[in-house]
């Protein structure tokens, strides 16, 4: 049945019917409505925060989304835009001209490494599979994987940063560790249950954006800063899962 549904889901998509069935899934389910409210208060956070020439690096870029207000609003910064999945990155090339798009992951460690590729939920795909076997159509391919501090120099100025990568989080941060210790930009990141596939803990997280890179983690609601016993409460919990940290 799962398996059935998913395919649905892909074949909704491909008709051009993606954006009725995220409708839907926003009228329908708590997360979704979460997302929801914390796609507009990161609207209103981009729209502040961002100078006309501010840097930012956008991991997970998807279909531009976040991207789209990134060039909005800075559109003298040098932005930087991160997708593995090819069609999705043919897609940036040809709206985002003016940013440089890699057709690569983020993680701690560069080679080249497995990628799901959830076809039937694309948003979804990451260096590991989190979804249940069965439940979606899922393809194996290769991706190219980068380490942010072997690309970029630490002088390299970087004003602002958002990572949503399926839960592999905390690997991109990592091996960005120096280029955000010298900078300490506007980190914009998602940190749920998905994480708990790569065996990363509250507590890991915490310790390497609160102490490590010196930032202070708030939610999307600007409640904060975090103590690391209200962040594992509400890693825990799963009813916030979208964060943003600066100094």
């Amino acid at each position: 049945m799962n398996k059935q549904l998913g395919q649905l889901r892909q074949t909704a998509v491909e008709l051009g019917l993606g954006p009725a069935l995220k409708l839907v899934r926003r009228t329908v389910l708590p997360s979704a409505r979460r997302n929801a409210v914390d796609d507009r208060h990161l609207a209103l956070l981009l729209s502040f925060v961002l100078q006309e020439d501010s840097n930012c690096i956008d991991v997970g870029a998807h279909r531009g989304d976040v991207l789209k207000s990134i060039v909005l609003h800075a559109p003298r910064g040098e932005h930087i835009g991160y997708e593995p999945l090819p069609h999705l990155f043919e897609y940036l090339c040809l709206e985002f001209p003016t940013v440089t798009l890699k057709q690569a992951a983020l993680a701690e460690k560069a080679g080249v490494s497995p990628f799901a590729y959830i076809r039937s939920r694309p948003a979804y795909s990451g260096l590991l599979q989190r979804t249940p076997d069965g439940a979606e159509d899922v393809e194996e391919i290769e991706v190219v994987v980068e380490v942010l501090d072997e690309t970029l120099p630490p002088d390299h100025r970087l004003d602002l940063i958002k990572i949503d990568v399926e839960g592999a989080e905390y690997g991109v941060l990592k091996g960005g560790e120096k280029l955000l210790s010298a900078n300490r930009p506007y980190v914009i990141f998602e940190f749920g249950a998905a994480a708990r596939k790569y065996g990363t803990t509250a507590e890991d997280m915490y310790r390497l954006v609160d102490g490590d890179l010196g930032l202070r983690i708030f939610d999307m609601d600007g409640t904060g800063p975090y103590t690391l016993g209200t962040f594992r409460k509400t890693f825990d919990n799963g009813n916030r899962f979208n964060f943003v940290a600066h100094a």
